[in-house]
């Protein structure tokens, strides 16, 4: 063996390590090693294809009242009987898990869940979370997760909203960050998907991943990210968009729809970017002051009648000119009623009829 062999194999030594000498061992206590020799290559196993992937961490983020629970609710309805959400490509039907501390399972999600044709035997309520009166601790509430993962098996995790389901400290670096990766670490052992949902701040120029508590930190943990939004020009037009993916292409953004009925329906492939979602809505965004005020309160007034004093609260806040927002009024048809108890006035949207 030449002296350049020698040196060689001491650089670069063979796969199978030397011997640890005897105080060794308290050098590498703890340390997790693996040679990539050993790794075996995995193909991305997934629940709805370039979307959401077995045993990953996902993050679908909007304003309150972008329809997140509804977008989430619709994937999982067809999941659960065996459909691509989008295409209707048959798949394997899987199981959901789902968890909120905001919606009624009763009043929100099994109305909704039915008029989205899913299959309520393989949606999964997890009861302790959507039915509490306070935040769990993370301990707690991760130990109910994973019990209820166990039980279940369940394909899909839906946390609506994430950071709404336990006491979590504002600081990242103390408790947010290692949450996460405890999340993460979850999905990847019980080969599921979770899905969380994140409300976002007011629409200000930037990334979804940076308006959020802990953004960055709950970013970098994330394998696929969705943004859901309307159009800062019509904001009855919405869409998902997927802004982020560790694992393949970005997919396609897709349109959907609300209907008035409170019926959620995909309308096809969307036209709309992620500045369009993140726009901020100066009063008039594009369209007359007018038909802006009276499609702002066409779109506050579906659920339901308002209050007019609540109404004008929110339309301040949204840069709607009150004396528009009147005038506007008038032009829809929309109708006033006095309580006769508490003497407040409500508008509530005509008839479809009408």
């Amino acid at each position: 063996m030449t002296s350049h062999q020698v040196l060689m194999n001491d650089a670069l030594p063979s796969h199978t390590p030397p011997p640890l000498s005897a105080d060794a061992d308290a050098t590498v206590t703890g340390t997790d090693i693996v040679y990539l020799a050993d790794v075996q290559a995995q193909p991305v196993e997934w629940l709805w294809h370039h979307r959401l992937a077995a045993g990953t961490l996902a993050m679908l983020s909007g304003q309150p009242g972008s329809g997140k629970t509804w977008v989430a609710l619709a994937i999982a309805a067809a999941l659960t009987r065996g459909q691509d959400p989008f295409t209707g490509e048959t798949l394997k039907p899987a199981t959901v898990l789902y968890a909120s501390a905001e919606h009624s399972p009763s009043q929100v999600i099994q109305p909704r869940f039915a008029g989205l044709h899913g299959d309520a035997a393989r949606l999964v309520i997890l009861r302790r979370a959507v039915s509490a009166t306070s935040m769990s601790s993370p301990d707690s509430a991760l130990r109910d997760l994973e019990h209820a993962l166990q039980k279940t098996r369940a394909h899909l995790v839906i946390l609506d909203p994430w950071d709404g389901l336990w006491e979590v400290d504002p600081d990242p670096a103390l408790q947010t960050r290692p949450l996460i990766d405890r999340l993460a670490r979850l999905a990847e052992l019980h080969r599921c998907c979770i899905l969380l949902l994140r409300h976002l701040a007011k629409p200000t120029a930037g990334r979804p991943a940076h308006r959020g508590r802990a953004s960055m930190d709950c970013s970098a943990a994330l394998r696929t990210e969705f943004l859901v939004g309307s159009s800062p020009d019509a904001p009855t037009q919405t869409a998902l968009l997927h802004v982020k993916s560790n694992l393949g292409p970005l997919a396609a953004p897709l349109d959907y729809r609300i209907g008035e009925a409170g019926n959620f329906y995909w309308t096809g492939l969307s036209n709309l970017t992620q500045e369009d979602l993140l726009a901020p809505r100066p009063t008039g965004a594009g369209l007359p002051k007018r038909r802006f005020a009276a499609q702002w309160l066409r779109d506050y007034l579906q659920p339901g009648s308002q209050t007019q004093g609540s109404i004008e609260v929110a339309a301040e806040r949204d840069g709607v000119c009150i004396s528009t927002l009147r005038r506007a009024k008038f032009d829809i048809g929309v109708r006033s009623s006095k309580d006769g108890k508490s003497g407040a006035w409500s508008w509530t949207l005509p008839p479809p009829e009408d």
